[in-house]
């Protein structure tokens, strides 16, 4: 299948899906950081993250594609006046392969209850639009992550392995996961699949908070010349140990007037669970001159204020 009849099928695929209904949910897991898009490009793209290109923050999605993860990029998600979302990553070739480091911290304010236990954490909105409220406790969740990847028989095999903090008011808690992915690029398409969040609960408050162990396969396809544009599709489905299935789709549009010169278009489409009111479809745009890459992502509710997404990267 060419490039271009990828990009139509995705396309078509997205339109045709419909949203599920919102029910208000607490949260099963956490912390919820792991579960918000770590990428303002993904984002914009449903949070189908771009197999086909070399992006850094491929740490935070695909570990397969760690070994031609270059450069660096720095994100930054306001959720209202009391959430916070930042994100950082660095890669470059190192013994054969590609090493990454990346960085996630998410603040925001939750209800508040005294004493503190896990039940009340995971008794916390699961809705990504929580993170827009005010609340009585702080809560500041933070993931290191560091993965190298590498070639190996003709498959790109990668791993990355995380460090995870909660810190919900008085209480402080961490825990190790790891991520292992593969991809293959067929031709014009890459594919990969990967495994997310395997590790120990957190011990916090009396009782154990379950990491959100997730599953994914994903493909995208290279950009494909359509007159004087580039055009790029991308698809993913993940799914969660809760049960849930999250499938997912995008497309980027570029435009380059002057060489070393591009302007971005991207929308995506992700098919939201129940527990989310964030809307289903996402829209952005970048600039890229020369090395220098700037991004940003608008993401809406079914009420209340939007949020919007802010990156800055150097390839």
């Amino acid at each position: 299948m060419s490039a271009l009849k990828l990009s139509s099928l995705v396309l078509l695929v997205a339109l045709g899906l419909a949203p599920a209904p919102t029910v208000a949910q607490s949260r099963e897991r956490g912390p919820i950081v792991l579960e918000l898009p770590a990428s303002t490009r993904a984002l914009a793209l449903g949070n189908s993250f771009a197999l086909g290109f070399g992006d850094a923050d491929a740490v935070f999605y695909h570990p397969g594609l760690l070994d031609r993860a270059q450069g660096m990029a720095a994100s930054l998600q306001r959720f209202g006046a009391s959430g916070t979302l930042t994100t950082f990553s660095a890669g470059r070739s190192w013994w054969g392969g590609g090493i990454v480091l990346g960085i996630q911290q998410l603040g925001y304010e939750a209800p508040g209850q005294n004493p503190l236990t896990a039940t009340h954490i995971l008794d916390f909105p699961a809705d990504e639009a929580s993170l827009r409220n005010d609340g009585a406790v702080g809560v500041s969740e933070l993931v290191i992550s560091a993965g190298y990847g590498r070639r190996f028989m003709g498959a790109r095999l990668g791993a990355v392995g995380k460090f995870v903090e909660q810190r919900v008011g008085y209480l402080k808690a961490g825990t190790m996961a790891v991520d292992v992915g593969l991809a293959v690029s067929p031709g014009p398409i890459t594919v990969g699949i990967t495994a997310q969040n395997l590790g120990p609960e957190i011990g916090i408050g009396g009782g154990e908070i379950p990491l959100p162990t997730r599953f994914t396969a994903g493909a995208a396809s290279r950009p494909a010349p359509v007159g004087p544009l580039d055009l790029s599709a991308t698809t993913a489905v993940s799914y969660r140990l809760d049960g849930d299935v999250i499938p997912s789709v995008g497309l980027e549009v570029g435009y380059w007037p002057v060489v070393g010169r591009t302007f971005v278009g991207r929308v995506g489409y992700r098919y939201l669970s129940d527990e989310f009111s964030a809307t289903p479809v996402t829209f952005g745009g970048a600039f890229f001159g020369d090395d220098l890459i700037l991004e940003y992502t608008f993401q809406g509710y079914e009420s209340g204020d939007p949020s919007h997404r802010f990156g800055i990267g150097w390839r």
